[in-house]
């Protein structure tokens, strides 16, 4: 199997970033191709990449890759292509994941197909054979969500080799992102609880989305997607830690903080710190009195149901 299980043993540092990094890709672009039997459905009308309900997480990996793919500016790639965005994690208590995201429609999707497939977002490489990879397809085909995803509706052929190197691919992504909340954020994953924000976001009078949501449990109440985002934007995206992540991007255009950067990537005692912490005493912040605040909290399986 190409690629190995070690990032700083794939690749041996070097003083060229673009060499490193066009390197890395490579290897990662093999993992994806490799030993894989799933091809789309020539009548897929692309609803994964054209949809706003399927949100495609990024990281800084992603947003050099495009950079390069493109020859443009990291910081022109993040302007006009992706945002800051709340993705859910896996969990259903109203606690969301901070990350680039990619802006949707997709940017990228040119005459139905993908204008940057080589470099794609670890997400859109690992969909749908990760879900199938973990027997949870059937739940999702049923998900209103996924309907309409002629890839869901059968069973994906799944060789042994082939749900190791998707294993793999998802430890990377999980590196990647990791690091990623490290250099924009100043830790690991960020996370914001939304649970306090229902009457913020959908004042009185509510609309029927929100009295549905009201009939939740008092801990459970979280807005509608879109009116999250559009509140998250423009208001909690001005305030620490997230108002300063332009401007980490910005310096991402040196290739010497770009180096710095893939430094931090290769730091296998840094993730394993940040790892622990995510999972154990992850950083939560919760809007209140127009500040955010921050506390650490345990997101194990034990405190939040997993879907």
């Amino acid at each position: 199997m190409p690629g190995g299980s070690k990032i700083s043993e794939v690749f041996a540092q070097t003083a060229d970033p673009h060499g490193w990094l066009s390197g890395y890709l490579r290897a990662r672009a093999r993992l994806a191709s490799f030993m894989t039997e799933f091809h789309c459905d020539p009548a897929c009308t692309r609803p994964g990449c054209k949809r706003e309900d399927m949100q495609v997480p990024a990281t800084i990996i992603d947003l050099l890759g495009v950079a390069l793919h493109r020859r443009q500016s990291v910081s022109e790639t993040y302007r006009r292509h992706f945002l800051l965005g709340l993705l859910a994690d896996g969990r259903d208590n109203g606690i969301r994941l901070v990350l680039p995201r990619l802006r949707k429609p997709c940017p990228f999707l040119e005459n139905d197909l993908c204008s940057i497939y080589p470099v794609r977002p670890l997400p859109c490489a690992l969909f749908p054979e990760y879900p199938a990879s973990r027997s949870d397809m059937e739940a999702r085909a049923e998900n209103r969500v996924f309907r309409e995803y002629l890839c869901l509706q059968h069973p994906i052929s799944l060789s042994p080799e082939r749900a190791q190197v998707l294993a793999e691919l998802r430890g990377r992504w999980e590196r990647e992102v990791l690091v990623s909340g490290f250099y924009l954020f100043g830790h690991g994953r960020c996370h914001l609880d939304c649970r306090n924000l229902m009457e913020q976001i959908l004042p009185r009078p509510r609309s029927a989305v929100a009295a549905d949501i009201e009939a939740q449990s008092a801990s459970q109440r979280v807005p509608p997607r879109s009116a999250l985002e559009h509140f998250f934007r423009e208001h909690l995206a001005r305030h620490q830690p997230f108002v300063g992540v332009e401007e980490k991007i910005r310096q991402l255009d040196d290739p010497e903080e770009q180096a710095r950067f893939f430094k931090l990537l290769q730091d296998d005692r840094l993730v394993k710190k940040l790892r622990q912490a995510g999972e154990d005493k992850a950083l939560v912040f919760r809007f209140f009195d127009g500040q955010l605040k921050a506390r650490r909290r345990s997101l194990l399986p034990e405190e939040c149901k997993f879907y």
